[in-house]
């Protein structure tokens, strides 16, 4: 998902390879020149023009910033002097210029497409056909598997049931879960969509993808099984983490 995390060239599963062996720690700054500002509660507690993105195996880049710069409490910035960094908790509101980032700082090396395709894609759930559709959006996003993006209107609507269950990402926003209930039982947070999704996800707005690396779901591209790599949602492990 970026550099140095995921499936990034100094991540923990790297995609591709290298031709040399890099240190089991690696460090890389980059000046960010976008205006980055901070509130808590409406007082601007983070206003820099100066701002640094720091990258660390392993990690999310994070933001950077000139003591000067910060009205409120703050660790130092071991990787660059006289810099200090804020815990994204401490401001309910971040701003790029005035564009508001959620989840985590943007990273110039993330990215994300969303294409029209005519590939023929089908989903079981359980063993049981919930969708299958010849006009796909398929989103690439950097470290993860192409994703499946299905029009409702292929979808089994009825087999689908909401659940309070909310995830948030830097690009496409946030996005609600489904349960699909089959004849062999639930199948919790197995589908996903975005009803309101950041400028990035528009192109895949209301429609429904499926968790192609769970063991109960099997989604097929043109015949074939589609790519299902490790994946932090493998297992049902992170749903309670993201209910309210």
């Amino acid at each position: 998902m970026s550099l140095t995390v995921g499936s990034g060239p100094f991540g923990q599963r790297p995609r591709g390879r290298l031709n040399f062996e890099p240190p089991e720690r690696v460090v890389y700054v980059e000046p960010w020149p976008r205006r980055v500002r901070a509130f808590s509660r409406d007082r601007a507690v983070v206003d820099s023009e100066r701002t640094v993105l720091v990258y660390e195996s392993g990690r999310l880049p994070r933001y950077a910033f000139p003591a000067e710069d910060v009205a409120i409490d703050a660790e130092p910035e071991p990787e660059v002097d006289g810099y200090v960094t804020v815990p994204w908790s401490s401001a309910d509101r971040w701003l790029e210029e005035e564009q508001e980032v959620i989840v985590h700082p943007h990273d110039p090396y993330h990215r994300i497409e969303a294409l029209p395709s005519t590939r023929h894609v089908t989903v079981h759930v359980g063993g049981e056909l919930v969708a299958e559709s010849s006009r796909p959006r398929i989103l690439f996003e950097t470290g993860l598997p192409p994703r499946y993006y299905l029009p409702v209107e292929d979808v089994r609507t009825d087999l689908l049931e909401q659940v309070q269950v909310r995830t948030g990402c830097a690009y496409k926003g946030y996005a609600s879960y489904l349960d699909v209930r089959t004849e062999n039982g639930r199948i919790p947070a197995a589908a996903w969509t975005y009803s309101d999704p950041l400028r990035e996800g528009e192109p895949i707005r209301d429609r429904v993808c499926f968790f192609q690396e769970r063991p109960e779901i099997d989604v097929t591209v043109d015949g074939a099984p589609a790519e299902s790599p490790q994946t932090p949602w493998s297992n049902t492990s992170w749903i309670d983490a993201a209910r309210p």
